[in-house]
């Protein structure tokens, strides 16, 4: 037996906020800039060794330990660089390009001028009406970075009142982080069955606690957004996209189909009446500008439109909550998403590993061993920007781990011929001296996610949400997934997890799929690689090798990744699960080695 304790402490970099107002957002985030220090991580280590027999032939070994992680400290790098105050950040939608003025009374187009005209179509068409400040360069289709006192940095933009749509985002640090560590134990039993030959099975389990993953914990309302945008329709105001939804600037008369609007806050907040009969439902609710209220984040008003209403911040807040928004936390919050590195995610690892082996003897020996596993976890993208499917859900992202690999079989082995003596045969001189060397693997493929590629959830990206799976409205299919179809996303739930619809919105808008995380596998692992020398003698002190290995003998194609994107509202059929890389191809190596 043998036991010990570890003890890990590490002086970890922690960063002051850039401003005052970042430092008041980020204290009501809950959130840091840097990685808090974790002092308490003691690790008792235990294994056993029994020799239940006293023979020497069967051993039972068993160990359990705790494994602290160390993060990375681009984890803290981040959380400095992308704060939102220091660095030149600005997000832009798409839109339709225009030479229009940015500010609400410019003079350039009257009632055409708007913040909705720095959009990326202007931009890069090189036809932005730029403010002196912004540092544009029309030549080149950007902003300028370097220049002094840009708009952009330093949250310049809050100071001179122009109203940014979309915030910038942040990638801080959860105030309670805690170092993530491991729980491992093994149990195995080995036993020798006849003279070189020995077999061993073992059990191994890991359990992982206080995992890395980044969730946004400032997302978006998809309820209030996909309402809104119903509001804005009974309106007649014309919207498709409920992020791009803008208030009316005056009262809008009722019709006999449509909505009337009367305005409380110009272009910002105005109050549904008059709705006729099919619509009747509506009278008294609100449609509003998505922008203003940031999306109606957590965090509550956008505080870069603060100077486009009377008394400012305040103002923003008591129409928030009028009109039953996220009123925030008493303090500005200039962030868009809050792509927070927590430490509450978890795993779990199971396997069982076979093992035969043959010491070397009589010109061979052999290893060859079988290992059944199955990986679980919530949050396999460790310390990277991927965010969940809806960050306000995290825990739903459980499933099998982007590592897992049901099973794995590995068989390698040497055959040696002996050296040629005085009197053999011609035969025996020829395949003297020569040695064969294969390694076989055969494994399973190992799980991959399909998604859509399109923002249906409303949190301003796309990168993780997924289709559902189902035959009802647009579905699609892919020839390479046989037997599945693909729908438009369908779980609509509100913030507490209740579900909920918007009839002509929501499903698909602000819905999420069905479609679990990593349901599916690329295809099996398979590869042959043989080495194959022969030793030369010249003279009595000096050998000669003579080496050929070939890698993936039988040339077969192992597919490394494939396409993951599948969206029915584009396409009824799509091509997720095809092929889009895979690992070498057959390749052959030589050598010469002299030895003395």
């Amino acid at each position: 037996m043998n036991y010990g304790l570890r003890y890990d402490v590490e002086i970890t970099p922690l960063f002051a906020p850039a401003t005052a107002v970042n430092a008041a957002a980020e204290n009501a985030l809950g959130v840091i800039e840097g990685i808090p220090r974790d002092n308490n991580n003691v690790a008792p280590r235990l294994g056993i060794a029994w020799d239940p027999k006293r023979d020497g032939k069967t051993v039972v070994g068993a160990g359990y330990g705790l494994f602290y992680d160390h993060p990375l400290l681009a984890i803290a790098f981040d959380a400095a660089t992308a704060d939102g105050g220091r660095s030149v950040q600005l997000i832009s939608a798409g839109g339709n390009s225009s030479a229009c003025g940015l500010v609400p009374g410019a003079g350039v187009c009257g009632a055409l001028d708007s913040p909705t005209n720095l959009n990326g179509s202007t931009i890069f068409q090189g036809v932005l009406n730029a403010l002196p400040s912004m540092g544009y360069l029309p030549n080149q289709q950007r902003f300028d970075p370097f220049f002094p006192n840009s708009l952009f940095a330093n949250q310049n933009y809050l100071t001179a009142g122009f109203p940014l749509p979309i915030l910038p985002f942040v990638l801080p640090v959860a105030k309670n982080f805690q170092f993530g560590y491991a729980q491992q134990g093994n149990l195995t039993v080995e036993r020798e069955i006849a003279g070189a030959w020995k077999i061993s099975v073992g059990y191994q389990y890991t359990r992982g606690l206080h995992l890395y993953r980044p969730v946004d914990i400032n997302s978006t309302n998809p309820q209030l957004l996909t309402q809104n945008l119903a509001n804005a329709d009974a309106a007649g105001l014309g919207f498709t996209s409920p992020v791009t939804v803008v208030a009316p600037a005056g009262n809008v008369a009722p019709t006999a189909s449509t909505c009337g609007v009367g305005v409380i806050a110009p272009s910002v907040l105005g109050q549904l009446g008059g709705c006729p009969g099919p619509l009747a439902a509506l009278n008294g609710q609100y449609v509003s500008t998505p922008a203003f209220f940031n999306f109606f984040r957590p965090s509550g008003p956008n505080p870069s439109f603060a100077s486009q209403v009377p008394g400012g911040y305040d103002t923003q807040v008591k129409l928030a909550g009028l009109a039953g928004y996220p009123v925030g936390y008493g303090v500005p919050v200039p962030f868009n998403s809050v792509d927070a590195q927590l430490s509450d995610g978890s795993s779990i690892y199971n396997g069982l590993t076979v093992n035969v082996q043959k010491r070397f003897s009589h010109g061979f020996e052999l290893l060859s061993s079988y290992t059944w596993s199955h990986t679980i976890d919530d949050s396999t993208d460790l310390q990277s920007p991927l965010e969940p499917q809806d960050s306000r859900f995290p825990f739903y992202e459980r499933g099998n781990s982007d590592f897992d690999q049901r099973h794995r079989w590995v068989t390698s082995g040497v055959f040696q011929a002996p050296g040629a003596h005085s009197g053999d045969s011609a035969w025996k001189r020829v395949v003297a001296d020569f040695t064969v060397a294969p390694i076989i693997e055969v494994s399973s493929g190992r799980p991959y996610t399909v998604i859509t590629g399109t923002d249906y959830r409303l949190d301003l990206g796309a990168s993780n949400g997924r289709p559902s799976v189902g035959t009802t409205g647009p579905t699609a299919t892919s020839a390479f997934l046989p037997g599945v179809t693909f729908a438009l996303p369908s779980t609509c739930l509100t913030n507490s997890g209740a579900a909920f619809t918007v009839p002509g919105v929501a499903p698909p808008l602000g819905c999420d799929g069905n479609l679990g995380r990593n349901t599916f596998n690329t295809p099996g692992f398979f590869q042959f690689d043989l080495r194959l020398s022969r030793r030369f003698s010249l003279g009595e002190r000096f050998k000669l090798d003579v080496i050929a290995d070939a890698f993936n003998l039988t040339n077969r194609l192992n597919v490394a990744a494939v396409n993951q994107l599948c969206d029915p509202g584009s396409s009824s059929t799509c091509s997720a699960g095809q092929p889009t890389a895979a690992y070498d191809a057959r390749q052959f190596q030589f050598a010469l080695k002299v030895s003395w």
